[in-house]
């Protein structure tokens, strides 16, 4: 095992010594950057002054190429236009003078002869006349043409350049025009032209001239190089110019095609300068190339740029020969200075290092007496704690340690006891809860903790419960199954407090009912899951029970009904049925004496009743006794106690049936008929679900009779008394809405309404559990919901939103 300071003090010295080293590399690495520094500004300085020429002078000759271009451009234009106004002058004047003394024909004759000699041979520039119908009448530049109709010539773009050319004189009298066009000696007709014309009214001529473009160029560049060429000596070779394709147009080689010449080190020159040039221009040094035999090649410097309009490449250069010897004088100068620093510096790192060994050892020393007793405290602190003597502590940094570490000491016993009483305070908190409590290991799902009462809970000892899968504690009856409760599980995962109600068993297997709430916590430094659990196993009876009894309630009422609706009369109707059938039957003994009084033959009444139909309408009523006698068996089946099972059935074939049940109800001391009440029904077929229809039944029969009950107190007579019944689907959910016209209910009730044992009718005429057993149905026994809402004077509205699982 290596020791820490033997460690340390060997880590600090090699970072000193690489310290030192990288210190002196850097230091070296300066000097000799500063030298190189120093060495580019000699040779900046030296060739500074020599550039700003060359720059300055190739700026200037591209400036007069700039100058003459323009120049040349801006002359040809007025001479063309000089040309124009002076033979319209002329053909004004010749045609004042002589149209009415001399023939017309003769007299066009004599002006175009008068043109024709106002253009000298040797000039660039030609006239023509052409008439408004598109005749050339002259062409001084090709006098084999006239005359001819050119109205119908086409530039090489498409354009009608004569049409253009009359319109123009047509609506402005004279202006310039710039169009595509053939120039005579020259192949192709994409050449550009600049004409000017102007019309002479009395023949409708127009008289024009034109130049080119590549004529003004030519002449341009003409003046150019022959102004550059008187710039230079028949040796210097200071000004170049060239063109893109590698002709030179000054020097010695002027007239030669010099783009593969290569210079003493193979590079070809002019292929590098037309580059440089095309780039933007720049600086280039290179060897002339042997050009010429009386020239000797020699190092040059040169400045390049273009002139893109004419596909040129200019510049100048110098003979840089002249700078070797300066920078080779002043680069000695530079490196025995260089030397020199060097000496020093290498002397002051072998006495820093020197040094640096003697503190080394003595930081050491010093790091392994403080070690030391650090190494003591904790080597006997952990049977028998002692704090560390801070008076043997050499430095501060150890002595604040040593200070920690003994006020480490007495918090360590003061956790110590705190967390052992902590931990005896939460155990008796843990154990005392009322609610069974468990943790459960995420990822190993088994309990890893639970209290007294969840044992008492489950009839099982400590060691059995802790490291026991939840499911040997599930009931497992559908929907309380293995898959239910993992998406419960997952839920809870996810970080959400879940309640939810669930059927367990004991360890004798006896089933019975817990309300949980699961939420994710961290115990321990590591998350689980925390149950809740509590018995509601008599809470569920007592909701069966409160269930029952309201159920029971509403058959009371409607079996009052029946007796007073079907029973009585329908005793007297079956009773009186079979007395006429057997009283007018000749087979019974006792009605023979009482026919033969009346001279009634029975046969005969037997035989005219059968005929008539009145046997026929007395077996109907038989049977319609019968059938009345059903819907009273029904009523008592549904007084049979639920077993709460959940199937896919039809919701509107339930609202139906509850509102046959509720048909046949009448109230004996209230008197009110169902059947004089207004059923509208607004269904929108949703589809089946799974609900429990026997509970749904017993909320839909309980609102529809309070609903009854309220209309029949209503006292305005002018209102028909109505029940509406709505369905209706969203994705997730089927609402039902039952809806009256009645007295509506107070504000102040309303809040109130589904409170157990609250009702809003006289004494004695309800419990107050019909709404708050319809609300346990639906909240909890289905997961969905039941408002209600009214308005005094206007009706009351009960809403029934039950979710499609």
């Amino acid at each position: 095992m290596k020791s820490i300071v033997s460690t340390l003090s060997r880590q600090t010295m090699a970072l000193c010594f690489s310290s030192i080293l990288i210190f002196g590399a850097l230091t070296v690495y300066f000097m000799v950057t500063d030298y190189r520094n120093d060495l580019k500004e000699v040779e900046k300085d030296i060739m500074g002054t020599l550039e700003e020429n060359l720059m300055r002078e190739v700026s200037r000759v591209h400036n007069f190429i700039d100058f003459s271009r323009n120049n040349v451009r801006v002359q040809a234009v007025k001479d063309i236009q000089d040309l124009v106004q002076n033979a319209y002058r002329l053909t004004e004047r010749l045609y004042s003078k002589h149209s009415r003394s001399m023939p017309e024909k003769e007299l066009r004759s004599m002006i175009k002869a008068a043109l024709r000699s106002l253009v000298p041979q040797e000039n660039p520039f030609y006239l023509f006349v052409v008439d408004q119908n598109g005749f050339e009448q002259l062409n001084t530049g090709s006098p084999n043409i006239e005359p001819v109709d050119i109205s119908n010539s086409k530039s090489v773009d498409g354009r009608s350049v004569i049409k253009e050319i009359v319109r123009l004189a047509q609506n402005q009298g004279e202006g310039f025009i710039d169009y595509l066009w053939s120039r005579p000696g020259y192949a192709g007709n994409r050449h550009e032209k600049k004409s000017f014309i102007k019309i002479f009214k009395p023949y409708g001529w127009i008289i024009g001239s034109g130049v080119y473009y590549a004529t003004i160029r030519e002449a341009a560049q003409h003046e150019v190089l022959e102004r550059l060429s008187k710039l230079n000596t028949p040796r210097d070779g200071y000004i170049f110019a060239g063109t893109y394709s590698g002709v030179s147009l000054l020097g010695p080689a002027q007239g030669r095609n010099v783009i593969d010449v290569r210079d003493a080190n193979g590079v070809k020159v002019v292929r590098e300068l037309i580059k440089l040039a095309k780039s933007g221009g720049g600086f280039m040094q290179y060897k002339i190339p042997s050009i010429d035999p009386q020239y000797e090649p020699h190092r040059k410097l040169s400045y390049c740029t273009s002139v893109p309009q004419w596909k040129w490449y200019i510049g100048a250069g110098a003979d840089a020969n002249i700078l070797d010897e300066k920078l080779t004088q002043k680069k000695q100068k530079l490196q025995d200075a260089l030397r020199e620093k060097i000496s020093i510096i290498c002397g002051l790192l072998l006495i820093y290092s020197i040094a640096i060994i003697l503190f080394s050892e003595k930081f050491k020393q010093m790091l392994r007496d403080s070690f030391n007793s650090f190494e003591r405290f904790f080597r006997d602190g952990m049977e028998h704690p002692a704090k560390i003597d801070r008076s043997e502590i050499t430095f501060r940094e150890f002595d604040q340690m040593a200070a920690q570490a003994n006020a480490m000491i007495n918090s360590r016993e003061e956790a110590k006891n705190a967390l052992l009483k902590s931990e005896i305070t939460y155990r008796e908190i843990f154990n005392a809860s009322k609610d069974a409590i468990a943790v459960l290991d995420l990822e190993k799902k088994i309990f890893a903790d639970v209290n007294q009462t969840f044992l008492d809970f489950f009839g099982l000892s400590r060691t059995k419960a802790i490291g026991m899968s939840p499911e040997e504690i599930n009931f497992n009856t559908p929907p309380y199954d293995g898959r239910y409760a993992a998406e419960l599980f997952n839920k809870a995962r996810t970080g959400e407090t879940v309640h939810f109600e669930w059927m367990v068993k004991n360890s004798a297997g006896e089933p019975f009912w817990t309300d949980n709430l699961a939420r994710v916590a961290t115990i321990g430094g590591k998350k689980k899951l925390l149950i809740v659990m509590r018995d509601v196993t008599e809470r569920k009876k007592m909701n069966k029970t409160m269930i029952q009894t309201e159920k029971m309630m509403s058959i009371g009422g409607l079996a009052a009904g029946m007796a007073h609706e079907i029973n009585n009369p329908l005793g007297v109707i079956m009773q009186v049925t079979q007395n006429i059938i057997r009283r007018t039957s000749p087979t019974l003994k006792s009605n023979l004496p009482i026919a033969e009084q009346c001279n009634i033959d029975l046969d005969n009444l037997r035989n005219y009743m059968d005929k008539r139909g009145i046997t026929g309408y007395l077996r109907s009523i038989q049977e319609s006794g019968q059938r009345a006698a059903s819907i009273v068996r029904s009523m008592l089946d549904f007084s049979r106690r639920s077993n709460s099972s959940k199937s896919y059935s039809d919701i509107e074939a339930v609202i139906e049936s509850a509102i046959s049940l509720a048909s046949n109800d009448y109230n004996l001391k209230k008197q009110y008929d169902f059947k004089k009440i207004k059923i509208i029904r607004d269904y929108s077929s949703p589809p089946i679900f799974n609900f429990t229809e026997m509970e749904i039944s017993q909320v839909i029969l309980n609102l529809i009779k309070n609903a009854a009950q309220a209309l029949s107190e209503e006292n305005n007579l002018q209102k028909i008394p109505t029940i509406t019944i709505r369905t209706s689907t969203d994705r997730q959910s089927v609402r039902v809405e039952i809806e009256d016209n009645g007295p509506g209910i107070p504000a102040e009730r309303l809040k109130r309404i589904f409170e157990p044992f609250y009702t809003t009718k006289s004494p004695g005429s309800g419990t107050g559990l019909g709404l708050s057993v319809s609300y346990f149905i639906i909240t909890q026994n289905h997961g969905g919901t039941i408002t209600a809402d009214s308005n005094p004077g206007e009706g009351t509205k009960f809403t029934i939103t039950l979710p499609m699982l």
